[in-house]
């Protein structure tokens, strides 16, 4: 890694150019933006569910099984609303503001209309790693029906020559990605001046209410998943990789406590070459998951997920992986496959209103037979969020740590490792890497977050592509060999005053120790990320 310095380069061409874009897609009406909820182009609606769950403004509402829909934020709205009218919860001013602007970024969903198109269009200029350059999101959100049953229409897109990522200001301050063997297929093509249109999701989704209270929910198309308790960066399945190409069924169940939701999803992955010298393949490679998600009350949520990622010559899809019921490990055990299959638990309860504690853990591999001398390949993280009411719930205060142990998303047969595009579908440390993390936020106004965090991270010398051949793993340290450390002192500003403009400001100073693992390496650098933007639309 170098030292990276600042120069700003912005032509009267490339800012003409994407004038052009801006204006053909305004012709056509069409739409696009990054992940999280429908048409939030920045995640503070996610953000700001989170902070208001663990005042206990809203109840428990199922955090750790996203992304959510419009249509969910508008029940939690209203659930926070009946909270307080009742007297359940006492709400500081902060979070009644904050409850208030989600009121009316919601407001059609609100108010229960039968139909409704949102489009949103948002010209960017973005400043970041040598160069400024302007960029462009936009989505396009169609909903029509009533409470029983809802039939949605979604597509967004982006376009920037930056590094594609699900939020453009993070994607600067994640970990460093670890190696990982190229993939045979393409993401997306370079274009004019380097530009990238790039659609990030787009899916048809139809919702019903077949009986009582119950609810079920089929997306098929192009989408994100997240399944666990953490509010950055799951061990599990993440919004980390590139979103799937996918069909997925969601059930939510009234329970006599709390409500029972349960996800199952199929989606096809990239291919990959396999080359070892002798045999030379192109490996299709799909990934099935399953999920049950129980919010216990308003106080607890627990869930746990199971997840196969296949392929190989001639891979085609396995049905009996696309039956949501069967436990994958018995189906294949039962025909002696070599398939990548994962288990993951996760919880998080809320003991008084303001502090939140989690964990999340992920089996990759795991020993449960007394006659298996192999290692146990887990991951797993725990943390803790704090909003203390002293503070009148304005200071925030989150703190985690993420170990992912050495052999943990990888799998003997290449083709089966835990990666989508050259991305982990996990936690981006990637195996053999741990991290901690502590950040201080301080929310001054509804629009206005002012943020600090600190982060140490270790990386062992070994990656996904090192796998178990019978090593005595017990006298292998943890993190294994020359181990590379990288600190980060990082602060920030984000302000949205209106429902389209935003901007934000971060800075982050990196210290790294043995670059590379080449023992005695240091190096410092120097990150400042700059985003501005205005949405127009309805």
């Amino acid at each position: 890694m170098k030292s990276q310095f600042l120069s700003i380069v912005c032509s009267k061409k490339s800012a003409s150019f994407l004038c052009s874009i801006f204006l053909l897609l305004l012709l056509n009406s069409s739409v696009y933006a990054a992940p999280n909820i429908p048409l939030n182009f920045d995640g503070w609606v996610i953000e700001t569910l989170a902070k208001l769950e663990v005042s206990g403004v809203t109840g428990g509402f199922h955090r750790h099984s996203l992304p959510l829909s419009r249509a969910d934020v508008a029940n939690i709205i209203q659930n926070a609303e009946a909270r307080i009218r009742s007297g359940v919860v006492i709400i500081s001013p902060i979070d009644r503001k904050l409850l208030e602007k989600l009121k009316r970024e919601f407001l059609f969903e609100l108010a229960g209309t039968k139909q409704k198109t949102h489009v949103h269009i948002q010209p960017e200029l973005r400043f970041a790693d040598k160069k400024i350059a302007p960029a462009l999101q936009s989505g396009l959100h169609y909903a029509g029906g009533n409470s029983k049953h809802r039939f949605t229409v979604y597509s967004e897109l982006e376009i920037s020559n930056f590094e594609q990522g699900p939020d453009f200001t993070e994607s600067f301050f994640l970990p460093d990605p670890p190696p990982l063997l190229k993939s045979a297929d393409q993401r997306f093509e370079r274009w004019y001046m380097d530009y990238v249109v790039d659609f990030k999701r787009s899916y048809l989704q139809y919702h019903l209410m077949p009986f009582g209270d119950a609810e079920l929910d089929l997306l098929v198309g192009r989408d994100f998943v997240f399944w666990g308790a953490s509010p950055d960066k799951s061990v599990g399945i993440s919004d980390n990789s590139p979103p799937f190409e996918l069909i997925r069924l969601t059930g939510t169940f009234p329970c006599k406590i709390g409500t029972l939701k349960v996800t199952a999803f199929s989606a096809q992955l990239n291919s990959t070459w396999f080359d070892d010298g002798t045999t030379r393949y192109l490996a299709k490679r799909y990934l099935s998951a399953h999920r049950f998600d129980y919010q216990f009350s308003d106080w607890l949520e627990i869930g746990a997920a199971e997840w196969v990622l296949y392929g190989g010559d001639v891979q085609t899809v396995e049905w009996s992986y696309l039956n949501p019921v069967i436990p994958y490990y018995a189906v294949q055990y039962n025909a002696k496959k070599d398939d990548n299959i994962m288990f993951s638990l996760d919880g998080a309860m809320r003991p008084i209103d303001g502090v939140r504690l989690y964990a999340e853990w992920v089996a990759d591999d795991f020993q449960y037979n007394p006659d298996t001398f192999d290692p146990h390949a887990v991951t797993w993280l725990t943390g803790v969020e704090w909003y203390p009411m002293q503070a009148a719930r304005q200071l925030g205060i989150h703190t985690e740590y993420v170990r992912v142990n050495r052999w943990a998303y990888t799998h003997l047969v290449p083709d089966n490792q835990f990666t989508h595009f050259g991305a982990m579908i996990g936690h981006p440390i990637g195996t053999d890497a741990d991290i901690f993390t502590f950040r201080v936020s301080y929310q001054a106004t509804p629009s206005a977050v002012i943020e600090s965090h600190f982060s140490h991270q270790r990386n062992g010398e070994a990656d996904i592509t090192d796998r178990f051949y019978g090593e005595a793993y017990q006298d292998i340290p943890f993190p294994s060999g020359v181990v590379e450390r990288l600190s980060e002192i990082r602060v920030g500003w984000k302000y949205r005053p209106t429902t389209g403009l935003k901007g934000s400001v971060n800075y982050a100073w990196r210290h790294i120790q043995n670059i590379e693992h080449a023992a005695g390496e240091t190096e410092q650098e120097h990150r400042f990320v700059f985003l501005f933007a205005y949405a127009w639309g309805n």
